[in-house]
């Protein structure tokens, strides 16, 4: 057992960004470590099951209100506590200074107004280390040099993804990226969604398809499959699989614990799926969630042969299919809060030694608290994701969803909701090894409190869809 003590100048914010169950330490080689933090007073003390040294994640608000993942640099156990806002402002302007040098001793060119905030980081930066005797002017400072550390990597992201969409953009007139969205059945607006869109993501939710043993309901899956057909759209189809939450027929769960029924219903339901669709479908999201689980009380080892059966069923059927598997949390929240103990990209990299064949890897980037929680960071940890992922050598598809207005919504929080997933998107794209970016939401449904569709209710278009058009048109026509 492992303790890092912190003294916080300011409980108030750090209590502000987010309970204590999520903050965890990152470890040299892309492990996470769950922590159980406790706040007493201005003291954070983090219990941890190893003494190793890592960096500390935690959500912490900006100047604007905003929320947002931070990290210190790689901190050892020490017996004096760590300043926390000095240790943030230090960590936040570490990995915007390396990503900096990074990208232009690659030929990223940088502007007068990323060097002025870089210069004005390092400057709040060096005030706060050097009036630690003063503890409210020293945090103050780090505050501040991390708003400007913030600000710069907005910035530097923007310029980045900017330069490298020009740069692809002169090797070929399309991208080689599909843009695509989640439907349930064939849109009304079908010239708007295809306006914006170049692939869609069938809907094949196993309780909505045999809510009873043996009993199908093909009506709304098989006509939007011939609509997209129709209209020479890429397809993918699935989750078949979602063991993230639990979204099993009800039939099944009185087999929930027995594990082989639970793999022969399961293969069942994959062989019919691919079957009926052989030839028409050649890209199947068979599982998603098996990293983190959630679904029929199921153990990472468990989850492992389910996940290995389930892609062996769709092989069976069609030898050609691609077959991917949706990575939700990528960034490991599901360690603080679950049993788990393999990161995601240690249980897909398991899953492959294992002899399981996947053709690509998708991960969910969805900045929703339902059905499972993934906190809000910029984009320079998605490039970095993006990065670490790669390491595998497949294919990613991006599976996102834009953070969720609830209660009264205005057309400025609207704005900032497609601001968001502008830059998101434009990360996406200026990465290589991204074959597509799939929205999760194509329209609001009545009674969910939660707006995250590029439709709202009545059918009219959020901001979200007028820019999504205008990319399409940008790197698509």
């Amino acid at each position: 057992m492992g303790v890092i003590h912190f003294h916080v100048a300011r409980p108030d914010l750090l209590t502000a960004g987010s309970d204590l169950s999520v903050v965890d330490f990152l470890m040299y080689d892309g492990r996470v470590m769950p922590s159980r933090a406790t706040l007493d007073g201005n003291v954070l003390r983090c219990h941890r099951a190893q003494s190793e040294s890592g960096q500390l994640r935690i959500p912490w608000p900006d100047f604007r209100g905003r929320v947002m993942v931070v990290h210190t640099t790689s901190l050892r156990e020490q017996a004096t506590p760590y300043d926390l806002e000095i240790e943030l402002a230090r960590g936040q302007l570490s990995r915007l200074r390396n990503q900096y040098n990074t990208w232009t001793s690659s030929g990223l060119q940088s502007s007068s107004e990323l060097d002025q905030l870089i210069t004005d980081a390092h400057r709040s930066f060096r005030t706060a280390v050097l009036r630690t005797e003063a503890p409210e002017v020293a945090a103050g400072a780090a505050l501040t040099s991390m708003d400007f550390s913030a600000r710069a990597t907005e910035v530097l992201c923007q310029h980045y993804t900017e330069q490298r969409l020009s740069f692809r953009r002169n090797r070929a007139s399309h991208l080689p990226v599909f843009l695509g969205c989640h439907l349930e059945r064939v849109p009304e607006d079908s010239q708007g969604f295809l306006a914006a869109f170049n692939s869609v993501l069938v809907d094949t939710t196993w309780d909505m398809l045999e809510a009873r043993d043996g009993e199908y309901n093909w009506e709304h899956t098989d006509a939007l499959v011939d609509w997209a057909l129709e209209n020479r759209i890429h397809i993918m189809g699935g989750p078949l699989l979602d063991l993230s939450v639990n979204r099993m027929p009800t039939w099944l769960q009185t087999w929930t614990g027995d594990l082989v029924n639970m793999q022969s219903f399961t293969s069942d339901f994959v062989e019919t799926m691919v079957g009926r669709y052989v030839g028409r479908i050649r890209h199947w999201e068979v599982v998603a969630g098996a990293n983190c689980g959630g679904a029929g009380d199921l153990n990472e080892e468990q989850r492992m042969n389910l996940v290995a059966r389930a892609v062996e069923a769709a092989r069976q059927v069609d030898e050609h299919v691609h077959i991917s598997l949706r990575v939700v949390q990528p960034w490991g929240e599901y360690l603080s809060r679950t049993s788990s103990r393999l990161a995601p990209i240690q249980f897909v990299d398991t899953l492959r030694r294992c002899g399981v064949s996947l053709a690509q890897i998708n991960l969910e980037v969805s900045v929703t608290e339902q059905p499972r929680l993934t906190l809000s960071r910029d984009s320079l940890s998605l490039s970095q994701l993006l990065d670490h992922w790669s390491l595998l050598q497949l294919p990613i598809n991006v599976m996102v969803c834009a953070p969720q207005l609830t209660g009264p919504v205005d057309p400025q929080m609207e704005q900032e909701q497609a601001s968001w997933l502008q830059a998101t998107l434009s990360m996406c794209l200026a990465k290589e090894r991204v074959a597509g970016a799939f929205y999760l939401n194509w329209r609001d449904t009545p009674g969910n409190p939660i707006h995250t569709g590029v439709q709202r209710r009545d059918g009219s278009s959020r901001p979200m869809l007028t820019m999504l058009k205008a990319m399409r048109s940008a790197y698509w026509t």
